[in-house]
């Protein structure tokens, strides 16, 4: 599921910044936080599942309505995918777990 956000995300950032350098820059960031943690074991668990599932609807979304070229209504779209990315990347740290 995170190697199709991660497609989705690049389709979206590929030529936003003509429409928006500040949703390119986001998106690109969380490319980046992306690559960094794809290996992360968080991923190799049942945890990740509904974040990440969370990440793709929204990158499909977002994607869609860029495609369609729905401007309005992707401003909106973008912004609750960064926050679901960012929900991603904060839990993939697995701050306080403690594995037995």
């Amino acid at each position: 599921m995170l190697d199709e956000s991660i497609a989705n995300c690049k389709s979206i950032v590929d030529g936003l910044g003509s429409v928006n350098e500040a949703w390119e820059t986001s998106i690109n960031e969380i490319l980046s936080k992306f690559d960094e943690i794809s290996g992360t074991f968080f991923f190799k668990t049942m945890p990740s599942v509904p974040t990440t599932r969370t990440a793709l609807r929204d990158s499909a979304s977002a994607l869609e309505l860029k495609t369609s070229e729905d401007w309005d209504a992707f401003g909106p779209a973008i912004e609750q995918l960064i926050k679901t990315c960012q929900t991603v990347i904060e839990k993939a740290g697995m701050k306080g777990v403690t594995l037995t």
